[in-house]
């Protein structure tokens, strides 16, 4: 297989040193939330199979109690690994070791709106520079746009890169982080950024769920628009369209940094 995308379900990683926090909506819980009468982890991942050159979908969580009963709501035909690995990092190889791929998409469940289109982007960009390891989005200021609430980007990595990282890669914060045992080490990875799309390069823009106001915006989101026809540029239309909602986002945005 040359492209798998792997869903991570994964506490520990919002719950990571230096990553922002707030009052707090785990993975473990959120993965169970109904969005449209599915839960949200059904929902996800069948948007992320609207990706063209997307050829798989994994599952990864932690094999502990708080993620066991997530397993009956993943779609039959959707491979899921628990894993005993001890980080988030560990987690992640230990899932492209199960099931090879020459590359995986890392897609964390707290970023339901990542957008098909732009996964898309990513593999063709990693395909036109065929010497990376890791192939991500950039804000105008330069900043991972993983590491932003935006919340609509994915992640390419080379699965021997990957590798490479779970052995080499001795930080334990970058381990808990996955993307900055990347963006951290470019002495050890190839890494190529791509810019986002000039009218993403704001400050007044949510999408990732952190928290319940963060949910609550996702399902006004989805009443609104549909859940079958979710484009990026769908969404931010009607968050221009509303005023008080960009203004809320952007005062999260502040206070959760």
């Amino acid at each position: 297989m040359k492209n798998l995308a792997i869903v991570q379900i994964d506490d520990e990683i919002m719950l990571a040193p230096g990553s922002p926090q707030d009052s707090g909506l785990l993975p473990s819980k959120l993965a169970a939330r109904k969005l449209n009468s599915a839960p949200l982890i059904e929902w996800l991942v069948r948007r992320i199979s609207e990706a063209e050159l997307i050829e798989g979908i994994v599952v990864v969580m932690p094999d502990q109690p708080q993620y066991r009963d997530l397993v009956t709501l993943i779609p039959l035909d959707i491979p899921c690994h628990l894993s005993k690995k001890e980080t988030p990092l560990a987690r992640l190889a230990d899932a492209a070791r199960k099931y090879p791929s020459e590359s995986i998409v890392r897609v964390p469940l707290e970023t339901p709106f990542c957008d098909p289109v732009l996964i898309d982007r990513l593999l063709i960009t990693a395909q036109m520079h065929g010497d990376k390891d890791y192939v991500g989005y950039c804000l105008e200021d330069g900043c991972p746009a993983c590491q932003s609430s935006i919340g609509l980007f994915s992640e390419w990595i080379r699965s021997s890169a990957l590798a490479k990282a779970n052995r080499e890669v001795k930080s334990q914060g970058d381990a808990y982080r996955v993307d900055s045992s990347f963006l951290n080490y470019p002495e050890l990875f190839a890494l190529e950024m791509i810019p986002v799309p000039d009218s993403l390069n704001r400050e007044d823009l949510r999408f990732s769920v952190a928290n319940d106001e963060d949910w609550e915006e996702l399902l006004a989101i989805v009443d609104a628009l549909g859940a079958e026809t979710l484009h990026w540029q769908d969404v931010v239309r009607i968050i221009d369209a509303q005023p008080p909602i960009r203004q809320r986002m952007a005062e999260r945005n502040r206070l959760i940094a």
